[in-house]
Order: structure tokens, then C-alpha cells, then sequence
């Protein structure tokens, strides 16, 4: 095969005579102002503050700071018309401890909460009723009206002292005159005989004397012993219980053990029943494990 020359086949692609060759155009691109660049950052212009909208937003500034304040000042105002929350009534009526209540948020530095003196409140309605136990003031943290919770003692028993008979609550204080609570009735009467001055609103005796007292007249009580008078007499932490069914008395130790002594009472009283034999004085259970009698 034979080989032509480059020149020859390239002449004989070449188009023929007579026909244009395509012409190749090259056009010139717009100025660079003509289009911005895609890739240029665009500058924003700020918009100029209008004085009437800068007034605007502090007025709403001041606004809210006042409407704070005066949310804070609000909430710190003690209404004097409390709720009242009192364990018992059966010394007095509710709104009777309500109505001394009230007096005492009346006061003008318990009428906010940033100089209310609790304290004071709760040893002035103690003062006035001695039947109060415990007490405490809730205040609301955004409210206005307080609550003040009332644990009233209960009555334990009548004390005769002199000519007068009084009330003695579960915590040992003299609440008043039976004739000025005439609705409290069917308690044991305990006699005083050992000199002590009472005087209403003072503690007579410790918790622990009534609750030994208590204690006795329930366990007296349980064992269908009828109990006739009880008595303080003048030797310091004695108490002496008769019965209407028997002529002797039983002699307590009120520092002792309530429950070993009125035992060894029940179970003496019950030896005595069975031998015949009872004692026309006295029955002493004070001594633990002993029992003596005359």
C-alpha cells in the first residue's frame, strides 16, 4: 500500500472551492459596572434611626420597669384579713381566735412582709389563749393574704385550787375558768392541795405530770375501776386516786414508771378483791416491785 503525503491528505479534506470556511467569532464582554459579580459582597446600607421610634421603645423600657416595681411592692402587702386554720374548737369558736388574729395584722409593721414579726404574733395569741400549743404564719410568695395555722392542746382535766375550778390542757396550762368555758365537760377533777398559785395562762405542771395523770385515769379506765377525786397533795410528785368502790387510797410517784405502778395497782386491788382482805388506808405503788398498804 502505498503512502501518500501529509500535505497531499490534508489537501484533499480541504473543502471545496468556492465555499467559506466557518468563521470563528469572539465577542467582548461588558464593562465590569455593566454586571456585578456574583461573587461581590453587597453592602447594605444601615436605615437611619427615626427619632419617634427611639422614644417609642424607651417609653416600653420605663413602662416595664415600673409595672416590676410595682408587681414587687404588691406582693410584699400583708392584707390584715388572714385565713385562719385552728386543730380544734372545743375551747373556743373559730372566728374568736380570727378576730384577735386580725388585730394583730393590723399592726402597721405586720401589714408587709419585709418587717412582719411572726414571733410577736404567735407569743401575743398565746398570751390570749393559753390553749395554743403551737402556732405558725404562711406567707404567699406573690399573695397577699396570710395563713395562720392554730394547734390547739386539748383539755385534760378540771383543777380545783381554792374556790376556783380551772382547765388544764394536755401541755399543763391553765387555760381559764370552767365558768368562762362552759362548754368543755365530763373531765376528771384533779385537786390541788400542795400550795401552788395558779393563775390563768400559767403552766401548773409539766407535760409529763398530765401526761402520767392521763395515763392513769385511762388505764383506770380500761379496768372499769371507778375513780372518785384525784389529788396533788402537799409532798412534791405525789398523786393520790380513790375510788368510789373501795375506802383506800393509791399513792403515785409521778417521776415513776405510770404503767409498772398502776400494774402493780390493778394487780394488788385484784389480790385484795380475791383474799377478802383490803387495806382501810392506803395502797403505795411507788417503790417498783413493791407494793405497800395499811
Amino acid at each position: 500500500m502505498s503512502r501518500r503525503p501529509l500535505a497531499k491528505r490534508l489537501s484533499r479534506r480541504s473543502p471545496a472551492r468556492g465555499s467559506s470556511a466557518p468563521a470563528t467569532k469572539y465577542y467582548r464582554s461588558g464593562s465590569i459596572s455593566d454586571k456585578s459579580s456574583p461573587f461581590e459582597s453587597k453592602i447594605i446600607k444601615p436605615k437611619k434611626n427615626r427619632p419617634g421610634r427611639k422614644l417609642l421603645f424607651g417609653f416600653m423600657d420605663i413602662l416595664v420597669v415600673l409595672m416590676l416595681l410595682l408587681g414587687l411592692v404588691y406582693s410584699m402587702i400583708v392584707r390584715p384579713d388572714p385565713q385562719i386554720s385552728a386543730s380544734s374548737s372545743v375551747y373556743r369558736l373559730p372566728s374568736i381566735y380570727r378576730q384577735a388574729v386580725i388585730k394583730q395584722f393590723q399592726i402597721l409593721k405586720n401589714r408587709n412582709k419585709i418587717t412582719l414579726d411572726d414571733q410577736a404574733i404567735i407569743k401575743s395569741l398565746q398570751a390570749q389563749f393559753p390553749e395554743i400549743a403551737g402556732a405558725s404564719v404562711e406567707l404567699p410568695l406573690f399573695g397577699e393574704t396570710p395563713i395562720v395555722h392554730l394547734s390547739i392542746a386539748t383539755p385534760s382535766f378540771f383543777l380545783s385550787s381554792g374556790s376556783n375550778l380551772y382547765i388544764v390542757d394536755a401541755q399543763g396550762y391553765v387555760v381559764d375558768k370552767t365558768i368562762n368555758l362552759a362548754g368543755i365537760k365530763n373531765l376528771p377533777t384533779l385537786s390541788d392541795q400542795s400550795g401552788y398559785k395558779i393563775g390563768v395562762g400559767k403552766q401548773a405542771m409539766s407535760t409529763a405530770n398530765v401526761s402520767f395523770i392521763n395515763t392513769v385515769v385511762a388505764e383506770a379506765k380500761r379496768a372499769k375501776v371507778p375513780i372518785s377525786s384525784l389529788t396533788l397533795p402537799a409532798l412534791a410528785q405525789e398523786l393520790d386516786l380513790r375510788t368510789s368502790d373501795r375506802g383506800y387510797y393509791v399513792k403515785f410517784f409521778l417521776g415513776g414508771d405510770v404503767l409498772q405502778q398502776t400494774g402493780q395497782f390493778l394487780a394488788a386491788r385484784h389480790n385484795f378483791d380475791q383474799s377478802g382482805n383490803n387495806p382501810s388506808g392506803y395502797l403505795d405503788v411507788r417503790v417498783p416491785g413493791k407494793i405497800y398498804y395499811k
